[in-house]
């Protein structure tokens, strides 16, 4: 069915009604490249959403980054516009404007004032959700624009805008189909949002080559994770080092530990010393004060069976990997692997769902060291991996596994905290944002 065949919500309809809408009108769920997109803007009369525009690209890493951004300016006393994706529970979730959650009837309108000019063009879910993300800033006039890139760079809808300050998190494997084969591959669609003369933060610590030759022909020297920024980890605090666009070495000392991964905390904070936006401590200290973000290691419980429940995101190798880390570092888990007592250590249960195309061996083989009991379900959609499918997989990658299938997501999860309640046992629930999103709208999880 085309675009012209789907008759457009009133504008006074539900966000719900407006978003079933946008998600029908184009015949692809991702269509990469700005032509379209630029011609609807045009027509919008839409430039620059905000005075500041920072653009965060990168695999994993992006959404923390953006909310370290908008919390640490916020308390300095700016206004700031942020936009990421995907959500968790609510769409809301993706655009917010002073830390709050876009209401219905700013977004609905928005949509309706895209749709007035779209045609004949056709957007994408994305692109047309992007453009209302941009237009609201706009109408806020926020000082602060800070945008998250969707998948790749070159040709996201984001890399519209002409940022101010770019950072890239990091480089790993995920959507190769898109992206390509590789890193380097993927670096070089990354590194498509830089900009000649305009400051360049980079946060992987092995850098593919594809992305600092894009720098270089740029004139571009990156501001490199370790070379100019770093985090000065102890037990209870930690210190920033970075380096101000003159060259001279910026500290932050005494700072609270975040629910955050430190180098996306490190590669904001050094964002702020490019533009010389670097807070001072007690503000810093403020800002990152039980700073988190939800389905990034984000601790919950759950009240029927008294459990901790670990909500993560996790959805490529690179992001298990640092999950196990996580894991490992703050409960103390040592490598089940090893012969050690198993009352000298807490249960991990592992509840596991994931879209068909993500590397699900790879990410399993990453976790398998810390995980006792694998929960294996499935949720709804074309790009999902039924629960067999993910069973199988599973069982080739850890043929000595303890694997569990379920049809649902819910039934696993329930599963894992109930099963042998005398146990001290941690429930994590990873794979997907669409895993997390089914456990987290639980009204039994506080």
């Amino acid at each position: 069915m085309t675009s012209s065949q789907h008759v457009a919500p009133r504008s006074d309809a539900s966000l719900d009604a407006w978003l079933t809408y946008i998600s029908q009108i184009h015949p692809r769920e991702i269509e990469l490249g700005l032509e379209r997109l630029s011609r609807v803007a045009g027509r919008l009369g839409l430039s620059k959403p905000a005075p500041v525009v920072i653009t965060v690209a990168g695999t994993n890493g992006k959404g923390s980054t953006v909310k370290t951004l908008e919390a640490v300016l916020t308390a300095s006393g700016y206004s700031t516009g942020a936009y990421t994706s995907p959500h968790i529970l609510r769409f809301n979730e993706r655009i917010r404007v002073q830390g709050e959650e876009a209401a219905d009837g700013e977004i609905v309108a928005c949509f309706a004032r895209i749709e007035a000019v779209r045609e004949p063009e056709s957007l994408s879910y994305f692109e047309f959700t992007t453009l209302a993300a941009l237009l609201l800033f706009a109408d806020k006039c926020v000082d602060f624009a800070l945008l998250e890139v969707g998948l790749g760079g070159r040709l996201d809808a984001v890399n519209l805008i002409d940022p101010d300050c770019c950072i890239i998190t990091n480089i790993a494997l995920d959507h190769e189909d898109w992206l390509g084969k590789g890193r380097e591959s993927i670096g070089a669609e990354k590194a498509g949002i830089l900009r000649a003369a305009t400051p360049f933060v980079f946060c992987d610590r092995d850098p593919p080559a594809s992305v600092m030759a894009r720098a270089a022909s740029l004139g571009l020297t990156p501001f490199a994770i370790e070379a100019n920024f770093i985090a000065h980890e102890s037990a209870d605090h930690w210190s920033f080092q970075g380096q101000a666009p003159n060259g001279e070495i910026i500290r932050r000392d005494t700072l609270p530990i975040p629910n955050l991964f430190l180098d996306n905390v490190v590669g904001a904070l050094q964002a702020l010393a490019c533009l010389d936006l670097l807070p001072a401590d007690d503000v810093l200290r403020g800002a990152l004060n039980d700073l988190g973000l939800g389905g990034r290691f984000e601790k919950r419980q759950d009240l029927v069976s008294g459990r901790l429940v670990i909500l993560d995101a996790a959805h490529n190798v690179a992001a298990a990997e640092l999950l196990a880390r996580r894991l490992k570092t703050t409960f103390s888990v040592p490598d089940t692997r090893l012969q050690i007592e198993a009352e000298s250590r807490p249960t991990i249960r592992l509840v596991l769902a994931a879209m068909a195309d993500k590397n699900i061996e790879d990410i399993v083989r990453a976790l398998d060291p810390l995980v006792d009991i694998w929960y294996i379900a499935a949720f709804e959609g074309s790009r999902a991996a039924g629960a067999q499918e993910i069973h199988a997989r599973v069982s080739t990658a850890l043929p000595k596994a303890m694997i569990r299938p379920y049809d649902s997501v819910l039934s696993a999860f329930r599963a894992a905290c109930n099963d042998q309640p005398d146990e001290h046992a941690i429930i994590v629930v990873t794979g997907s944002f669409h895993t997390l999103a089914e456990v987290a709208a639980l009204s039994d999880l506080d």
